[in-house]
């Protein structure tokens, strides 16, 4: 049965009261891009993956089929970027904090895309993966509950400098931890799926 919150906030002799539901009260933690914001609002960028149709993954992306790593595209960086970073986070119903699928960071300045069916070896060509919920590195797909529809959040920060993280230590906190007062731009592609 699904818990029920009443509030009630006064407005000046009435009170207002508002129904949420357990659900939306548990899903307001804050994800990468709201931890680590662009400095002065920063600039925008345009985060696309030929990997979404539709706002939706096939199950090849997921758990539920082949768990490749989508490809991500995005516009390039304000001046002084130095590197990118992408965290994909779970903001679906029931968590009480983000679930990390894929922390990739210390793609070079020139990147505008990494392609899809990455190794999940913590050390790339171009970039270093940091560790998923799992506490592995590299990408885990989405594997929501049956019948449950979970929003997937594919965020790409433009930095003015490279992390150096050691990516078999570092996870999703230790990432955004270091990416605090270095975010010049960001911007996101959403997807959601329905786990099977």
């Amino acid at each position: 049965m699904r818990k029920i919150l009443v509030t009630a906030a006064s407005i000046g002799s009435a009170a207002v009261f508002g129904i949420l539901s357990a659900n939306a009260a548990e899903s307001s933690f804050m994800l990468a891009k709201e931890l680590a914001p662009a400095k002065g609002g920063g600039s925008k960028l345009l985060v696309t993956s030929d990997s979404i149709k539709a706002g939706q993954v096939s199950d090849r992306y997921t758990q539920n089929g082949e768990n490749v790593s989508p490809s991500v595209n995005w516009t390039k960086g304000p001046t002084g970027t130095q590197s990118y970073a992408i965290i994909l986070e779970d903001a679906g119903l029931g968590h009480t904090e983000p679930v990390a699928h894929w922390v990739v960071y210390d793609l070079p300045s020139t990147a505008t895309r990494i392609s899809e069916n990455q190794p999940t070896q913590p050390q790339l060509l171009i970039a270093s993966q940091g560790l998923n919920v799992r506490d592995a590195s590299g990408f885990l797909g989405p594997k929501p509950p049956a019948g449950e529809t979970h929003s997937y959040h594919m965020q790409v920060f433009a930095l003015n400098t490279r992390l150096k993280l050691d990516p078999a230590k570092a996870d999703r906190d230790d990432v955004v931890k270091a990416m605090k007062g270095h975010v010049l731009g960001l911007g996101e592609a959403l997807f959601s799926y329905t786990g099977k």
